[in-house]
C-alpha cells in the first residue's frame, strides 16, 4: 500500500503543478504533496532497513535428540566440529529419532548461534530460540505488507541440553577413543576386563549410573572439560 500512497502524492503533486491556476495555492498544494511524498519515501526505507513499524517476538522449541553412537553403547553421544576460521561456531551431529538410520547434521549459518550446557536425566534436547520481525498491528501490515517481510527471522539460538549420560566430543576424539582405552599391559588389561563385568553388572540395576561412569571415564581420557 506504501508504494500506491507514493505514487498517488507523485501523481498529486504534478497534476497540482500543472492544473492549479492560482500561484499560492498552487505552491502550497504541491508543497503539500512533495512532503507526503518524502514522508511516504522515508517510512518506506525505514521499514526496509530498520525494520519500522514491527517488533521482535521470540518462540521457542524444544524436541529430544538421540545418540550418534552405536545403539550398542549404553551412554549418548553428541558429535560436534568447530567450522569456520574463528571456529566460534560448530556443526553438530545426532540423530532425530530413535530408530533413524542416518544421523542429522546441524550447520550454523549467519543468523544462528549455539552452545551446549550440562542438564540433568538422562534425555538430551535441542531448544531452539526463534526471534523474528512481526508488525505491531493490522495498519503496519497493511502499509508495509508488500515487503514480505513479516515474520522474518532475526536471529537463531540453538542450545543443545547434554546430561551426565552423554557426551559430547569431535569426531577425531570419537576416532582416537577406542585407542586410549584400550588396555597396554596385562595388568591393565584384567583391571579393564574386571571394570567391565562391573559396569555391565551395575547397567541391570542402575543403567544411568553406569552411563555417567563411562562418560566421566571417557572425559578423563579424552581430557574433556
Amino acid at each position: 500500500m506504501i508504494i500506491i500512497i507514493l505514487a498517488l502524492f507523485a501523481v498529486l503533486a504534478f497534476w497540482s503543478n500543472m492544473t492549479i491556476k492560482t500561484a499560492v495555492v498552487r505552491y502550497a498544494t504541491t508543497s503539500l504533496m512533495f512532503i507526503g511524498l518524502m514522508i511516504s519515501v522515508v517510512a518506506m526505507v525505514a521499514n526496509m532497513h530498520d525494520h519500522f513499524g514491527m517488533k521482535t517476538v521470540t518462540t521457542t522449541t524444544k524436541t529430544q535428540i538421540y545418540s550418534a553412537g552405536s545403539a550398542q553403547q549404553t551412554f549418548g553421544v553428541l558429535l560436534y566440529q568447530s567450522v569456520g576460521t574463528a571456529g566460534k561456531e560448530n556443526v553438530y551431529i545426532y540423530k532425530a529419532t530413535p530408530t533413524a538410520e542416518k544421523t542429522t547434521l546441524a550447520k550454523p549459518d549467519l543468523k544462528t548461534t549455539s552452545s551446549r550446557v550440562a542438564v540433568s536425566g538422562n534425555r538430551a534436547y535441542k531448544v531452539v530460540q526463534r526471534t523474528r520481525y512481526v508488525y505491531r498491528n493490522n495498519g503496519y501490515k497493511f502499509l508495509f505488507g508488500w515487503a514480505d517481510n513479516n515474520q522474518q527471522l532475526k536471529h537463531r539460538h540453538v542450545t543443545y541440553q547434554v546430561p551426565a549420560t552423554w557426551v559430547a566430543m569431535t569426531p577425531d576424539q570419537a576416532k582416537s577413543l577406542s585407542a586410549k582405552l584400550a588396555p597396554k599391559t596385562p595388568e591393565a588389561q584384567a583391571s579393564a576386563a574386571a571394570q567391565q563385568a562391573q559396569l555391565a553388572a551395575l547397567a541391570k540395576s542402575d543403567p544411568d549410573k553406569a552411563a555417567a561412569l563411562q562418560v566421566a571415564q571417557i572425559k578423563k581420557v579424552l581430557a574433556i572439560q
